[in-house]
């Protein structure tokens, strides 16, 4: 009969056999696809439960029957044996069966002790040759068949090539360029190769036969996860932005030969969203780019033309006109008249828009097309870059005048110029904030076209007529003061007698005011446009006076004193020096 050990030992393989039976009859469908894997499974299970079968056999004590030395010469059993000859037997056997387990227990230590050194080194030598299964990669990078060190070897130079590409954003036929690594990437799950090589020999049964099934289909993937600045994405994209984003050109309107007007067709812009451009490209570098150089197109978003074509059609009619005269000007002037002739005319102004001339002529530099050239400076008259740009401006305000435009904005001179009657000329000036606005109050675009030749300058505004037929419109100018050129007169005493210089640009001074004449319906009103005040600037003779000749030099005293040119020339003839 079996002890109690025995039969704990018996009941455990029973169950353990069950279990794997009930495990068995759970995974049939599969197993039975897969028939060698079950047999394999089957007969690993036969070996464990032999093995514990026979470690339990040599685990049971065995029973032997007690004998005397007599019995064993063939006495009689069961005779009895002198109790002081018992007790000195039963000493002696124990001291052996003691020195018996010392000895039995010490060789077991050593046997311990030696497998788990050779358990060591056999772990050590699989984990060496240990090899990746068929149909995995790491990334782009095909892995199966190698070992950890082939591995890491192939997977580390994949990354470092990946650091040392160079991302292309494409944006509308553009192109933008910068290093990966300039973008702070790093490769964080380092240790995907262990993962690679614990495929299929880990997990339960049945999540090693789904392994090994993904693996004989399609293979398997393990990605190589990666992190990048955030901060330095921003900022490639807004670098991006700015390169690639382009504003419509709007369609336009054209002058041809005939007189007529044409519709020009714009051009889309285009503008990088830079939110959505930095989502899709976080996206793409993670986990769509797998090798070689990253490409990349940013998001972006069409500006198509904002002036609606059928209105710029309905544009036909000549609205108003100016006109003002140039001849005499000096050749630098002309430049600048010419200059600023060209920079304004051909622009259109859809309802509602306002225009600044000072926005369309600035800067007043040679680079701009622009020559010195005499202008109006706190009351004097200095050659300045841009001089004769004011004419641009007051003949494109006679336009406006007549066109019934909305006026904005307009400036006097300082001096009353020649070229203009008082109050219909417009001053700009860049440092002293003067300008030309003005706004279309038309229901319609309007159209601004300048010439300039022959000393001839000339703006016609070209929009709808709606005003009705016979309606005219007339401005008039109304000097309401006037301030005669002075004389001013300087004793000089470091110049000597007979010397008279004269300076400074006399202009007439006036106070006046513009008015607006509109006859209708054989009926004339009047309306105030503005008012204009223009400084008088005297002339100055300086007078030298230095002389030995106390006589003389009273008498000239006396006449500067008086204010008297004619005296004093007289005086100087009358001793003897030439007045030119």
């Amino acid at each position: 009969m079996m002890n109690k050990n025995t039969q704990r030992i018996v009941v455990g393989i029973i169950a353990v056999i069950l279990a794997v039976i009930m495990i068995l009859s759970l995974v049939a469908p599969a197993m039975a696809a897969e028939g060698e894997v079950a047999e394999d499974v089957i007969q690993a299970e036969e070996v464990v439960q032999e093995d514990e079968i026979v470690q339990a056999e040599e685990t049971e004590p065995e029973i032997e029957p007690v004998m005397t030395e007599d019995a064993a010469d063939g006495d009689v059993a069961g005779e009895a044996v002198p109790a002081q000859e018992a007790a000195v037997t039963e000493q002696t056997e124990g001291t052996d069966t003691a020195e018996s387990a010392a000895s039995d227990s010490a060789s077991d230590q050593n046997a311990n002790v030696s497998a788990a050194g050779t358990a060591s080194e056999i772990s050590l030598m699989a984990s060496q040759s240990q090899v990746i299964p068929e149909g995995v990669k790491i990334g782009a990078v095909n892995v199966s068949g190698m070992n950890r060190e082939q591995a890491e070897a192939a997977v580390n130079a994949h990354v470092e090539e990946m650091q040392n590409s160079v991302l292309t954003a494409r944006a509308d036929g553009q192109e933008m360029y910068i290093a990966v690594k300039d973008l702070g990437f790093t490769w964080t799950n380092q240790n995907v190769v262990s993962k690679a090589l614990g495929l299929g020999c880990r997990g339960n049964i049945l999540e090693r036969y789904k392994v090994k099934k993904d693996l004989e289909a399609n293979g398997i993937e393990l990605p190589i996860e990666r992190e990048f600045s955030s901060e330095a994405m921003h900022s490639f994209i807004s670098q991006c932005a700015a390169t690639a984003n382009r504003l419509p050109v709007e369609n336009d309107l054209q002058l041809n030969a005939d007189g007529t007007l044409s519709v020009i067709d714009g051009v889309n812009g285009v503008q990088v969203d830079e939110a959505s451009s930095y989502s899709a490209m976080v996206l793409y570098m993670n986990t769509g780019w797998r090798g070689g150089e990253p490409e990349f197109s940013l998001t972006t978003t069409t500006l198509p033309p904002q002036r609606d074509k059928e209105q710029l059609a309905l544009v036909k009619d000549i609205i108003g006109t100016g006109d003002t005269d140039y001849n005499g000007s000096s050749d630098s002037r002309i430049q600048n008249i010419l200059n600023g002739t060209s920079l304004v005319s051909g622009i259109v102004l859809m309802p509602g828009e306002q225009f600044s001339l000072l926005e369309h002529v600035v800067p007043f530099t040679a680079e701009n097309g622009y020559a010195p050239a005499p202008s109006y400076a706190e009351g004097s008259i200095v050659d300045t870059y841009g001089g004769g740009i004011c004419q641009v401006s007051t003949t494109i305000y006679l336009a406006v005048l007549q066109a019934e435009l909305q006026v904005d904005e307009r400036s006097c001179h300082s001096m009353m110029v020649q070229y203009i009657e008082p109050s219909k000329d417009a001053a700009i000036s860049e440092e002293g904030g003067k300008d030309l606005k003005f706004t279309n109050n038309t229901a319609t675009p309007i159209y601004l076209y300048g010439t300039a030749a022959d000393g001839k300058l000339h703006f016609s505004i070209y929009g709808v007529e709606t005003r009705p037929a016979g309606r005219t419109v007339n401005y008039i100018s109304n000097v309401l003061s006037q301030t005669d050129v002075q004389f001013i007169f300087v004793a000089d005493e470091n110049l000597p007698v007979g010397t008279v210089s004269q300076s400074g640009d006399p202009h007439i001074g006036y106070e006046a005011e513009l008015w607006k004449e509109i006859t209708e319906n054989g009926e004339t009103t009047r309306e105030w446009v503005n008012e204009s005040s223009y400084r008088m600037t005297p002339i100055t003779y300086t007078i030298g006076v230095q002389t030995d000749d106390a006589g003389l030099k009273a008498n000239l005293m006396a006449a500067i004193a008086s204010e008297q040119l004619d005296q004093v020339n007289s005086i100087l003839i009358g001793s003897g020096f030439s007045v030119g």
